[in-house]
């Protein structure tokens, strides 16, 4: 098992906790970079579902789509895109989708962030991974 590395950095993470996302992998950066890896292979199916419901309108598909992808997200950040995927399955649940297209273009913008800041934890924690 290999360490994380615990002193600070000076990156700026709007989304995440990375203390918190550290302490998630438990002292191993293979099972930190595994997660992150796992989390890029769920969210593009996972986003595309809830566009296809939002496209659709249909409510219980996004529900149920956006619950999924609430739960991957969840791992990560409890701050916007959480909060958005919450309100969508929200709509979806009461049958009120008015909103969900604006909601779901603010989605887009939040996961790539989250994306990014992943990406770059990754990047300065994994590197000799």
């Amino acid at each position: 098992m290999t360490s994380l590395e615990t002193t600070s950095t000076t990156g700026q993470w709007r989304l995440i906790n990375r203390e918190q996302v550290l302490d998630m992998a438990v002292g191993d950066v293979e099972f930190l970079a595994e997660m992150i890896e796992l989390f890029f292979s769920y969210i593009p199916q996972q986003m595309n579902d809830i566009q296809q419901a939002v496209e659709k309108n249909d409510s219980q598909e996004l529900a149920e789509a956006a619950h999924a992808c609430k739960g991957t997200v969840g791992n990560y950040t409890k701050l916007e895109p959480y909060l958005l995927l919450q309100s969508l399955e929200n709509d979806g649940k009461s049958e009120q989708l008015d909103e969900s297209r604006i909601k779901y273009s603010s989605l887009e913008k939040e996961i790539t962030q989250l994306i990014v800041e992943l990406k770059t934890l990754m990047a300065q924690e994994c590197s000799d991974v």
